[in-house]
């Protein structure tokens, strides 16, 4: 539990024994000494200002995530949780309605160009958040792993704050789009990336894995601007065919849809982000 959320529950406790004091005295206590009309209840109003100032700031530093932080704090606290935390690219033909996308080397689908970011530096998440890896263990790097929830709303804040991780995307589309030489090195030497949004799917309830309760799920979705090399190098892979068994150009149709081809070949769910 967070040392901000450690203080929004004293806040509570001390409001509560505040406004009970409060009601006891008005309400209950029928002569009141001024011990309790000098000293008591000045100090009660005090102590119920100071909480309602210190919850609501409390709720302002955690923002949109603090009732996830309350309910993995109180609730749901050694859940098992699956977190993946990615990037996914928008790669578009300009003046066209068709996606790219690139067959998935562990899963029979296609998907956008991407992939879970890596840690940098020396931060160690096992150690500090007691995760466990995904069964991929040659890249313990990887930010996909298991914990348990009460550590969630530690992980989305150092997450976000893009320390002691990769922040940029030009790992996954080398690995994924010149090293299977579909592009030429010689044309895309470099790119250029506009983030756009982040989708964000925290604590569903899902099992996919063994003993796995709930996914949070955080991807960073990336536009890729080309320029005028790249344009017609993308124009002319799309004139030899709109699929091979490396990649496809698909419809915003068919994203939705999750297939394309007569049904025949799987478009991965989560591609429909990058629309």
């Amino acid at each position: 539990m967070s040392n901000e959320l450690k203080r929004f529950f004293w806040y509570c406790s001390f409001f509560i024994g505040a406004l009970s004091y409060l009601i006891y005295r008005y309400l209950f206590l029928e002569s009141a000494t001024v011990l309790h009309t000098e000293l008591l209840v000045p100090l009660a109003l005090v102590a119920i200002t100071t909480c309602i100032i210190g919850v609501y700031e409390t709720i302002k530093c955690q923002g949109k995530y603090f009732w996830i932080a309350v309910r993995c704090s109180l609730f749901i606290p050694n859940k098992k949780t699956y977190v993946s935390l990615s990037y996914l690219l928008r790669i578009k033909i300009p003046g066209s309605e068709r996606y790219f996308l690139v067959k998935g080397s562990k899963v029979n689908q296609y998907q956008p160009v991407g992939g879970v970011y890596k840690l940098v530096g020396n931060k160690d998440i096992y150690k500090e958040w007691e995760a466990h890896p995904k069964a991929d263990k040659k890249n313990i790097k990887d930010l996909r792993f298991f914990v348990k929830a009460k550590h969630i709303p530690d992980i989305i804040r150092w997450f976000k704050s893009r320390k002691n991780r990769e922040t940029g995307v030009w790992r996954e589309f080398y690995e994924e789009v010149l090293e299977t030489e579909i592009l030429t090195k010689e044309n895309f030497k470099t790119i250029r990336a506009e983030y756009l949004y982040s989708h964000e799917n925290i604590l569903s309830e899902q099992n996919r894995f063994e003993d796995e309760q709930y996914h949070t799920l955080i991807y960073d979705i990336f536009q890729i601007e080309l320029n005028m090399d790249q344009v017609r190098e993308l124009e002319a892979l799309f004139a030899r065919g709109t699929f091979t068994n490396q990649y496809a150009f698909v419809t915003k149709d068919e994203i939705e849809k999750e297939c394309f081809w007569d049904h025949k070949l799987r478009i991965g769910q989560h591609t429909k982000f990058i629309i």
